[in-house]
């Protein structure tokens, strides 16, 4: 059998090419909703209604649809993508785009199009980090086999693996770096920062109609994940941290599938170190697996063509657009980003991990009990807002809610909370809280 003889000067060349000069950086936003009927009583299915809404998209808006077998799964239209999670829920990843105000008009284009395709089909899309009202085992698979894979894999690696595949939804910002010492300083500071996002962020205290005991149960569904494919990378805090040290991470993580010809193979638990070297059942390594495994891990912050933050609750549409806001505003100006780091190592990883462990159950009671944390939260939104008055675009009024929640010490989990407390029904209570992202 001949090999692609595939080297770490593969891995580093992908990283390498993926450097952008600062001149050419953007941002990308992937939003998650969970779709339900209009008595919020059932979750959408894919033959009931999430193919026909996909199917909608491409008749109506223009948007490219591909399948899967004989199975529509996604759409494409100028860089921008609508896929499917495992359960249904409906990803939005925009094309990288130059302003947040970019990204605000393609974001409120795609929710008039989705409300429009929503109209008379009698369905609600939320916009929240965990499912109120399913548990798991009440909603049905995507059909697609990368997700039969997984679904039968990760659980015994995890106890929150289907939680996280069919329960959860996120919102997510993506930053370019230019070089391997700016990559450094940006995964650290989007790993050491990411608690204070999920606490700021949180929306998801309920789980199957009540309180789930936690303020974000999304990520309580992250952190009872399989700890070989995610959580708080100790390896990014390490002194010769670099593009190598995270190859050699990438090679251990378990693989789950590859894509041949248009066909998903199931790769489950294959060690990618070992198939670079040998191959596996009649398979050579090729170069497109490297960015297939890259996205099989699920870290903190994940590092491909750019650097993925993925600690934050889905939420209401201010929120999606205030986290892209802050974290452009801490990583995109030097002067914070160099504020960040300083902090970094005064601290040590163990300080920003201690937070992570404890922050998506308690949130700001965390912060309570502990007021060095809330005075660095503190310093963490001065900094956002400087970076984003040093970059001059204009974009710090997209912090103002982020701000208020933390002036307040109450985030929109514990509203929720509040409200339910009182007796107010979870309809009513998402339409206060502008969880509903579109309707029919």
């Amino acid at each position: 059998m001949a090999f692609t003889q595939l080297t770490i000067d593969h891995f580093l060349e992908y990283f390498r090419q993926a450097e952008k000069p600062r001149a050419q950086w953007k941002l990308g936003l992937e939003q998650e909703l969970i779709g339900y009927d209009a008595d919020l009583k059932h979750r959408l299915t894919y033959e009931g209604h999430i193919r026909g809404v996909l199917e909608a998209f491409a008749l109506r808006f223009g948007w490219k649809g591909y399948q899967e077998g004989a199975h529509l799964i996604g759409l494409k239209q100028y860089g921008s993508s609508i896929t499917l999670e495992p359960g249904g829920q409906l990803e939005l990843s925009c094309a990288p785009m130059q302003t947040i105000g970019e990204i605000d008009a393609f974001l409120k284009q795609y929710q008039i199009q989705l409300s429009e395709i929503s109209q008379g089909r009698g369905i609600k899309w939320l916009s929240i980090g965990y499912d109120p009202i399913s548990h798991p085992d009440q909603v049905g698979w995507v059909p697609k086999k990368r997700y039969q894979v997984m679904g039968e894999y990760l659980p015994p690696l995890g106890a929150g693996a289907h939680h996280m595949m069919k329960t959860t939804a996120t919102a997510q910002s993506n930053l370019d770096y230019s070089s391997e010492a700016d990559m450094i300083q940006k995964m650290r500071a989007s790993t050491a920062f990411a608690p204070f996002v999920g606490i700021l962020f949180g929306t998801s205290p309920f789980a199957k109609g009540q309180p789930a005991g936690c303020k974000s149960r999304r990520g309580w569904a992250w952190r009872n994940m399989s700890p070989q494919h995610t959580g708080f990378l100790d390896l990014i805090f390490e002194p010769d941290f670099g593009y190598r040290q995270y190859i050699e991470y990438i090679l251990d993580v378990p693989m789950l599938v590859l894509e041949r010809n248009g066909e998903i193979v199931d790769m489950r638990g294959v060690n990618f170190r070992e198939f670079i070297k040998k191959g596996y059942q009649g398979l050579s390594p090729e170069l497109a697996d490297w960015p297939v495994q890259l996205g099989a891990t699920f870290p903190v912050a994940r590092l491909r063509n750019a650097i993925e933050t993925r600690t934050c609750d889905a939420g209401p549409y201010a929120m999606l657009l205030g986290q892209a806001a802050l974290w452009k505003g801490l990583l995109y100006c030097q002067t914070c980003l160099d504020w960040a780091n300083e902090v970094i190592a005064q601290r040590g990883g163990g300080f920003f991990k201690e937070l992570y462990e404890q922050s998506y159950c308690y949130g700001f009671t965390y912060l309570k009990e502990h007021k060095e944390y809330d005075r660095l939260m503190q310093e963490f939104l001065e900094q956002a807002q400087k970076g984003l008055e040093r970059l001059g675009q204009g974009e710090e009024a997209y912090l103002a809610l982020v701000k208020a929640i933390f002036e307040s010490r109450f985030s929109l989990a514990d509203q929720l909370l509040k409200g339910y407390a009182q007796g107010v029904s979870m309809d009513q209570l998402f339409e206060e809280t502008d969880l509903y992202f579109a309707r029919g």
